[in-house]
């Protein structure tokens, strides 16, 4: 059953390396929420086959774990099977999804923007946290890691500067590296994560109506276009061919006039398309994300080829 009301679910995105103080984070900020009679739904995502930050997570509350990887491939349609088992539920009004600190957020991102949920939820407010302290040193780690824990930050709504107790008079030094890998994030130093959680709240409520207008201020954007009916295949494939470079993610379901009773499920990341049939009936609707979005010109395009 989807929410009687018809108002959107609200989803926020707990992301951080690791040991950043996501869960207790998270289980502050669980207990705020509770406080304004808000019950949210919680996705742990875990690295490994062991489940251990959910059990330190209310137990007022229903909590669901993806457990043996990063939210990725085969891990988002897990990510999306728990989604619309909450969203079937009328009175869940927001989900919260703790990332695992090896996984990159616009992966996540991606599975709450797909087709099939899409008209249900809210573009996610993300929130990140940071271990002051690594995060400071962070050059002793490997390119890799610190690409990761950088990316992470770069697409967050709020970052939360964690364990700043740790690290004495470096509080500007760290301040001044976060502004520049996200100059528009709103900024909190903490300690074990204790801080107003009522600016979290208004922020995040103030970067969902920049979301919902389709610009997102962390530079991540996205657009969904609903098909009403087959459209050529040859020219959404060269509409697919001449996608530009900063296209994160495009999937959705489409119906091509050559075979008008198929529906394909198709996906692109990457540069390399991939569809394939599925045997259920779903809404012809694609999300297309990604860093640099030009709304008008794709929605232009992809009018050529609703009604061409």
């Amino acid at each position: 059953m989807k929410n009687i009301n018809n108002q959107k679910t609200k989803i926020t995105i707990i992301t951080g390396f690791l040991g950043s103080g996501k869960t207790t984070f998270l289980s502050k900020y669980i207990k705020y929420l509770q406080k304004s009679n808000e019950n949210p739904g919680v996705i742990v995502n875990e690295y490994g086959n062991l489940d251990i930050d959910s059990y330190a997570i209310s137990n007022d509350i229903e909590v669901v774990s993806i457990l043996n990887g990063c939210v990725c491939c085969d891990m988002q349609l897990d990510l999306i099977k728990q989604l619309k088992h909450f969203l079937s539920k009328s009175a869940m009004r927001h989900i919260i999804i703790e990332a695992t600190g090896l996984a990159h957020p616009i992966e996540i991102i991606a599975a709450c923007q797909d087709p099939e949920i899409i008209e249900q939820v809210d573009q996610p407010t993300v929130i990140g946290l940071v271990d002051g302290p690594r995060f400071l040193n962070r050059f002793q780690y490997t390119n890799h890691t610190i690409q990761l824990m950088e990316e992470q930050l770069s697409v967050c709504h709020d970052i939360v500067m964690n364990k700043m107790d740790l690290i004495d008079n470096h509080a500007h030094d760290i301040d001044e590296a976060i502004h520049k890998i996200n100059p528009t994030a709103s900024k909190y130093f903490t300690t074990y994560a204790d801080m107003d959680m009522n600016q979290i709240s208004s922020v995040a409520n103030g970067n969902q109506m920049k979301i919902n207008s389709h610009v997102h201020h962390h530079g991540i954007n996205r657009i969904h276009y609903h098909f009403s009916g087959p459209i050529n295949r040859q020219l959404f494939y060269q509409f697919i061919l001449r996608l530009p470079d900063n296209v994160l993610r495009l999937k959705g379901y489409v119906k091509f006039k050559d075979v008008p009773e198929d529906i394909y499920e198709f996906q692109y990341a990457f540069g390399l398309p991939d569809y394939q049939t599925i045997d259920k009936e779903v809404s012809l609707t694609i999300v297309i994300i990604d860093e640099q979005l030009d709304v008008n010109k794709l929605r232009n395009q992809l009018d050529m080829l609703q009604f061409t």
